[in-house]
């Protein structure tokens, strides 16, 4: 069943159904069962690691507050689930300790070669074309409804979301793919046919995802991951590896060459209408909004607001850091990207982690930006490759 579990979560994680206007997905019911299955093991685990522990631990506690003071206040049940899945999500890292190193390199594989093919796939015939109910998105939900960019105009989206029923969750599970296949190989020469096909499809999937959130922080620390990847090479494979590297890296950009639609499309998105928007998509009117609306709190919801999160009907939120902050409050939103950088910390310590620690670096710096932490399976997804490249099982 664990992994069973990563597998839907990586490669299926919204197929399910929707059941009065609450997504019940397969992920969320099988991540009911993988916590819950051995509670032991569940807290040793995140007891390893003490400065995790400690603030998962804070996060818990104000963060259970803010979903009871929000309950007796009336907020509306797909919020509470939000704030709920937020708080557990963590503790799903513990399926990977039951799943040995090269069973877990095969289901990455599987999902990075599932996700992204059927990404291109979107991209070339079409979202509604492709689209299949209860298993690519959540039956019952208006995929058209979601944030991808939709353009009623000419019928096409700015963004390719996959499985994920979301562009930047898709790029969140790209980037984390490709840093994992990056740092771990098989032994067996079809396997590492198929990891090589799978990173090839993720960097098609990374271009095409359209998440200026991801692809930005990415690009920018691409250079310092890929000289981490042959750092940790012995000098041989070093040789051989950057060599298959040119050939592979030539054979790519011939490809995207003769597709210049998918260059066109990524260029347009990540740079001119980056530069185009002056207030980030937005993003800078809500913070401003949001700081106005706090500063005129008087002193008694100041103080809730700060401890525990807004009144569910008090008009804040917006994007990003800031959108956490007015849910949860000041305490659990230092708590919860306290533990994301202690997670890249104890990453960047192991030698094979480095990679993965600027790969879950890149996934927290657009958590800051967009409200991608909010949906699942975002930072369950962090949860599984952390807890792989830190506790990972030896094979037997």
């Amino acid at each position: 069943m664990d992994a069973l579990f990563t597998f839907i979560t990586m490669a299926f994680p919204k197929a399910g159904i929707q059941i009065a206007g609450l997504p019940l997905t397969l992920n969320l019911l099988l991540t009911v069962y993988v916590v819950l299955r051995h509670p032991n093991q569940t807290l040793l685990l995140i007891q390893r690691h003490k400065n995790f522990f400690f603030l998962y631990m804070v996060l818990f506690f104000f963060g259970t507050m803010s979903i009871l003071l929000d309950l007796v206040q009336g907020a509306k049940p797909f919020f509470i689930a939000q704030m709920v899945i937020v708080l557990i999500s963590p503790l799903v890292g513990v399926s990977i300790t039951r799943i040995s190193s090269d069973n877990l390199l095969k289901i990455v594989i599987f999902a990075m070669i599932i996700a992204n093919f059927y990404g291109i796939i979107q991209y070339a015939i079409g979202i509604d074309h492709v689209a299949i109910p209860g298993v690519t998105y959540t039956y019952g939900q208006n995929i058209f409804e979601k944030p991808i960019g939709w353009n009623v105009e000419n019928g096409t989206a700015e963004k390719i979301i996959s499985t994920y029923q979301n562009g930047n969750s898709f790029g969140l599970f790209v980037v984390l793919g490709i840093c994992f296949l990056l740092s771990h190989k098989l032994k067996n020469h079809i396997w590492e046919y198929a990891r090589l096909f799978a990173l090839f499809l993720g960097f098609v999937g990374f271009l095409l995802c359209g998440s200026r959130s991801i692809q930005i922080p990415f690009i920018l620390f691409l250079v310092v991951l890929l000289s981490s990847f042959i750092k940790q090479l012995s000098p041989r494979r070093r040789s051989i590896t950057l060599f298959i590297g040119g050939i592979g890296c030539a054979a790519g950009v011939g490809f995207l060459l003769c597709q210049k639609t998918i260059l066109a499309q990524f260029s347009d998105r990540l740079i001119t209408q980056t530069l185009a928007s002056s207030t980030g998509n937005g993003r800078t009117t809500q913070w401003a909004h949001d700081v106005d609306v706090i500063s005129g709190m008087k002193p008694l919801a100041l103080c809730r607001q700060m401890l525990l999160g807004q009144n569910p009907h008090t008009d804040i939120g917006g994007e990003g850091l800031p959108k956490f902050f007015c849910i949860f409050g000041l305490i659990s939103t230092c708590a919860f990207f306290g533990g994301l950088v202690a997670i890249v910390h104890a990453c960047w310590k192991r030698v094979d982690g480095r990679i993965m620690s600027i790969g879950i670096l890149c996934v927290l710096i657009a958590f800051c930006v967009d409200q991608s932490f909010l949906y699942p399976p975002n930072v369950m997804n962090i949860a599984l490759f952390a807890v792989a490249t830190l506790y990972r099982r030896q094979n037997r």
